[in-house]
């Protein structure tokens, strides 16, 4: 092999820090063992650079490679999904290093680099990830550029000024394309396997689901509102109606089970939802969720076409939220529902319980309501029966088989879960339909940028109950106990025991350390808003007001208009490095020369400037011996090589100026 063609030790410092870099994100994204294997893979070659070890064979390394394969299937248990892809380009990346031997080599390292730094972009779309990501890639191109340095000169070659220079000369470039290329969807849009990790509200609900929500501090979705952002008791985020008891846990019955597709859609929900008083208008940024259904406040009308109405009336898509999704929706706050009755089945479905269990509840049901004067009296009743007696705590006791019995009659100690399941319960019992509504209840404000934020510890249950001439009606017994908990947020309805269970409890009890992650928050919140959020709805718009229409001629002209202007501003550029530098003593006699002939003595062409010097002394005595003066100095730096005399050059250059100055006319 010819001995200019081998790696050497500068470039191979380089590529394996590059390595390191690249490849640090996504450790916890690969099976740990492939991690270790890439760490003793770029020790033992470096070790090899200093003379140790020696390279395996093609046997050796074919052995090698099946070997990770088989790991990576039992890894994976067999699935071919993102991540198996991903460790599979990973397991590919690490492996080459074991033949890399010559600067082609490092080439195709580098190249498969830039395609594992894609890949951090699925697991990390904040914007540090994304400042890691630009790293990495100036980081792998620094590489190739020492690479490509003549191997005499790679000892003292430095990258990073040249990298410097490409990377400012790609910025227009990329801005251009970002803003004008159609966007076709980006790679971090693609669906990853599961949900693993992810944490937030399930499609069913039993006693102590809530509460273990109130231990993540993780962000459920953000929102802005065109307007004044609706007081805490109107924040209502609605998610899911749970319909079907089985004696332990609530779920969603046939009629509301939003993961059955175009059977979920409610067709005539025009006709039974009438819309009341104010609307607000905002716009949701949801978080991954791995569920298909969306949140919204009180009665929301979707209007993208692949976002649809359920019977409960709350929206949902067909396919689950795995990426982070912008939607924009316009809600009535207060509203009338099927007032004018439900049809039998609706009916059977909002007074289904099961055949037996909580015998004391159904019993005390049945007394109450022979004995209240309406529906409304009853429910009335129930709210100021939990409220005198019942205590809201994250630590209730655990209930046994007849749960509601236990938490009405006895423990009297819940969460929301406890107060909105035992009170659609009691409503069903006594003849009044009824059912579970979950989500989330308030949020809170950034004062830095002025959009919400609600967190899975703002997760909430409540009722509704169908009243006769007024529909379905919301109904929060967990308010009637602990009222601060819709005013002012969870963590003020709990006492000192129950908030240190709480997600972020640090972060809430120092100020200091609240307001820098709402900072935080907010500069992230404008990332993913106006970068991210840059999809093709969002284009066609910027577009369209920057080019008078949206008309696909008017963006394909702006784009080759753009990028000639762009690529002629940096062939100018480039032109003008080339030039031969003029150095700095011409550059100020040229000045004294150009000023001089604005007073009528322009210096003649091939004229010297000794030959200038003694016309300038007879057209204007007074300037002889100063201009003489200086032409000497300028000559024995110009043709001399005298540098000494360059101070004094400058320094009188400056005083002629000012004195020619003063001569102007103005």
């Amino acid at each position: 092999m010819d001995n200019s063609s081998v790696i050497a030790g500068q470039t191979l410092k380089y590529l394996l820090l590059t390595q390191a870099l690249v490849l640090a994100p996504l450790v916890l994204q690969i099976p740990y063992w492939l991690s270790a294997l890439a760490l003793v893979i770029m020790v033992w070659r470096w070790l090899l650079h200093q003379g140790r070890g020696f390279y395996p064979g093609k046997i050796s390394r074919a052995l090698l490679a099946i070997a990770v394969s088989a790991l990576l299937f039992a890894s994976f248990n067999g699935r071919f999904g993102m991540e198996t892809m991903v460790s599979l380009l990973v397991a590919g990346f690490v492996l080459k290093l074991t033949e890399a031997r010559s600067r082609s080599h490092v080439y195709l390292l580098c190249f498969l680099a830039y395609f594992v730094i894609g890949t951090q972009l699925l697991f990390y779309n904040q914007l540090l990830g994304m400042l890691y990501s630009l790293s990495c890639f100036a980081a792998v191109t620094a590489t190739l550029l020492v690479n490509q340095a003549a191997r005499g000169e790679q000892g003292g070659f430095k990258p990073w000024r040249r990298l410097t220079g490409m990377l400012l000369q790609a910025v227009p470039i990329m801005l251009v394309l970002f803003l004008a290329v159609p966007r076709i969807g980006s790679l971090w849009t693609v669906p990853l396997n599961n949900g693993s990790g992810i944490t937030g509200l399930s499609d069913s609900m039993s006693p102590g689901d809530m509460a273990n929500l109130m231990q993540s501090d993780e962000v459920a979705f953000r929102a802005s509102f065109a307007g004044a952002i609706p007081a805490p008791q109107q924040r209502y985020w609605r998610a899911l109606v749970l319909d079907h008891f089985d004696g332990r846990r609530w779920s969603q019955g046939r009629l509301q089970d939003v993961k059955a597709g175009r059977g979920s859609i409610w067709q005539d929900a025009a006709q039974e939802l009438e819309p009341l008083g104010e609307r607000v208008e905002y716009q949701v940024m949801l978080e991954p969720s791995s569920h298909n259904w969306l949140y919204s406040l009180a009665l929301a009308q979707p209007s993208a076409s692949d976002i649809h109405l359920s019977r409960g009336f709350t929206l949902f898509q067909r396919r689950p939220v795995s990426q982070r999704k912008q939607y924009s929706l316009v809600s009535a706050l207060d509203f009338r529902a099927q007032a004018d009755g439900l049809s039998d089945w609706e009916r059977r479905s909002a007074l289904q319980l099961p055949d037996t269990g909580n015998l004391q509840t159904r019993q005390l049901a049945r007394q109450w309501s022979a004995q209240a004067a309406s529906p409304q009296d009853l429910v009335d009743r129930f709210l100021r029966y939990v409220q005198s007696r019942f205590h809201y705590t994250l630590q209730p006791p655990l209930l046994g088989e007849d749960s509601v019995d236990e938490f009405l009659l006895q423990s009297q100690t819940g969460f929301c879960e406890h107060f909105a399941g035992s009170f659609v319960f009691f409503m069903r019992a006594a003849g009044v339909p009824a059912r579970v509504v979950t989500g989330y209840q308030g949020g809170k404000v950034n004062p830095h940028e002025g959009y919400l934020t609600v967190r899975q510890l703002d997760a909430h249950a409540w009722a509704e109950v169908w009243l006769a001439g007024r529909g379905w009606m919301r109904v929060d017994p967990t308010a009637a106990v602990a009222p601060e908990r819709i005013d002012r947020g969870v963590e003020f309805s709990l006492d000192d025991t129950d908030s240190q269970l709480l997600g972020n409890a640090l972060g809430r009890r120092f100020a200091l350390l609240a307001n820098w992650q709402l900072h935080w928050d907010a500069f992230n919140y404008r990332w993913h808003r106006w970068v991210m959020g840059y999809d093709a709805q969002a284009q066609q718009q910027f577009l369209s007001a920057l080019l008078g229409g949206n008309a696909a001629w008017r963006s394909t002209l702006a784009i080759i208009a753009a990028v000639a202007v762009i690529i002629l501003l940096l062939a100018i550029a480039l032109f003008w490095q080339r030039r031969a530098p003029v150095a700095t003593e011409v550059r100020i006699y040229q000045r004294l020369c150009r000023t001089l002939a604005g007073l009528g003595l322009p210096r003649g062409a091939g004229e010297g400037p000794h030959s200038f010097a003694r016309r300038v002394a007879q057209a204007h005595p007074d300037l002889a011996e100063d201009f003489d003066h200086l032409s000497q100095l300028f000559e024995r730096i110009r043709f001399a090589d005298d540098q000494s005399a360059a101070a004094e050059f400058r320094h009188l250059a400056r005083a002629f100026s000012r004195k020619l100055s003063r001569r102007s006319p103005h």
